[in-house]
């Protein structure tokens, strides 16, 4: 998913929840930067509704963790070393 500036906080906490798995995944790891980067910028000092709330401080430090990863895998995304094989006997 893309998020637009019509999105709503819903919109990107349903992004975030739904790529919480984004170890190993670098599209999952960028759709949840996404998500960490909209909710930061239109962040309030927190959010709450019921018994859930957000604390901004730790979404800005996945945000580092996600930075870290897509910018390491993201620049290895569809590539591979091409090596010549040769069948064993």
């Amino acid at each position: 998913m893309s998020l637009t500036s019509a999105s709503t906080i819903t919109d990107a906490l349903n992004q975030y929840k739904n790529n919480l798995a984004w170890e190993g995944s670098v599209t999952k790891a960028q759709n949840a930067l996404e998500a960490v980067r909209f909710i930061l910028a239109i962040r309030p000092k927190v959010i709450a509704a019921g018994d859930q709330n957000i604390n901004f401080e730790s979404l800005q430090q996945e945000k580092e963790k996600l930075e870290a990863v897509v910018g390491k895998l993201g620049s290895t995304v569809n590539r591979c070393s091409f090596t010549r094989g040769r069948m064993l006997t």
